[in-house]
């Protein structure tokens, strides 16, 4: 195995329900309402949300949005259990580390700076124009870490993810259980490993 490639939120950091406190909050400070439940979106760009949840108000939302998120980054913020220890025991066997999150890019640095987590790509969803589950981002990645998808895992916490990974041609997937809700049967049947936490993939590659 020469790479890895990561979800960001509920992946290595517990920032998938910031997320959608976030939201929330967000819909509470516009008056805007919306029977849509966010945890099934998680996972998906920020503009794409949006504009589920607020239709031609979207850009609107999705400013608040980011403003309250990084507030949230601030005092709620960590990295995921284990994920610490895989990353440091991935760069002792020379595996080099992607992150492809649908965040954008100020979300996400802020993110990875909180945790402290040493990786050598970050594909945000401000580098693609199709957001997962399109395989867009992983793609890029693949390519800035000049590895073929045989080559490398792929992790994540949504069915999104997997799909993503799937569709770049990865074969060895893993979708890392974190409350976001996905389809058990769709991920299996695209041969993802399903774990509790990042500590089962840690014992995996020692």
């Amino acid at each position: 195995m020469k790479g890895a490639i990561f979800d960001l939120d509920g992946t290595i950091a517990n920032t998938a329900f910031l997320h959608k406190k976030a939201w929330e909050l967000a819909l509470k400070e516009l008056g805007i309402s919306t029977n849509v439940k966010i945890e099934y979106l998680l996972g998906r760009k920020t503009s794409e949300i949006a504009k589920i949840l607020a239709n031609d108000r979207w850009e609107e939302l999705m400013n608040v949005k980011n403003r309250i998120y990084l507030r949230l980054v601030d005092s709620e913020a960590e990295a995921t259990e284990c994920s610490k220890e895989l990353f440091k025991e991935l760069k002792s066997k020379n595996v080099k580390i992607a992150i492809v999150t649908s965040s954008n890019r100020i979300s996400a640095t802020k993110v990875l700076n909180k945790i402290g987590l040493n990786y050598d790509v970050l594909i945000s969803g401000d580098d693609v124009k199709l957001g997962k589950p399109n395989p867009e981002g992983v793609l890029k990645a693949l390519n800035e870490l000049k590895v073929e998808p045989t080559e490398v895992m792929g992790i994540g916490d949504t069915d999104v993810d997997v799909t993503a990974y799937y569709n770049a041609g990865i074969k060895k997937i893993f979708l890392v259980e974190s409350g976001v809700p996905y389809d058990k049967e769709k991920v299996l049947m695209m041969g993802a490993v399903i774990t509790k936490s990042l500590c089962d993939l840690l014992q995996l590659i020692y």
